[in-house]
């Protein structure tokens, strides 16, 4: 279990809200869902070239504690800290009592 003291990030958690217009064609725009403390470990970005283009993408790892609204999460929505956007990759539950949930997240990738 991560130690009170690590959760020193304020993180919120955002999920798209999808509506239909008159022609069929659905939409949406994020709008938060939930704000929590969070331990958020971010990793050496890297660059690459995509379409000509230069992208600049870094990875972290972002540790919360369970309840029933961060079980609910999933790779659809995303996560705001420290003033980035970052999406969600993967959700995994690293302790034994299932305290905890970790998630693989990147920035500057589409979300």
């Amino acid at each position: 279990m991560a130690r009170a003291g690590l959760m020193r990030d304020r993180v919120t958690f955002q999920r798209m809200a999808a509506t239909t217009d008159d022609f069929g064609n659905t939409t949406g725009s994020w709008s938060d869902h939930l704000t929590r403390s969070a331990h958020l470990i971010e990793r050496i970005g890297k660059e690459s070239v995509e379409g000509g283009a230069m992208a600049d993408v870094s990875s972290a790892t972002l540790r919360v504690r369970k309840d029933a609204l961060t079980a609910a999460l999933s790779a659809a929505d995303r996560v705001v800290a420290r003033g980035q956007t970052w999406a969600i990759r993967s959700i995994v539950q690293v302790d034994n009592k299932g305290q905890t949930l970790e998630f693989l997240i990147e920035k500057g990738v589409a979300s």
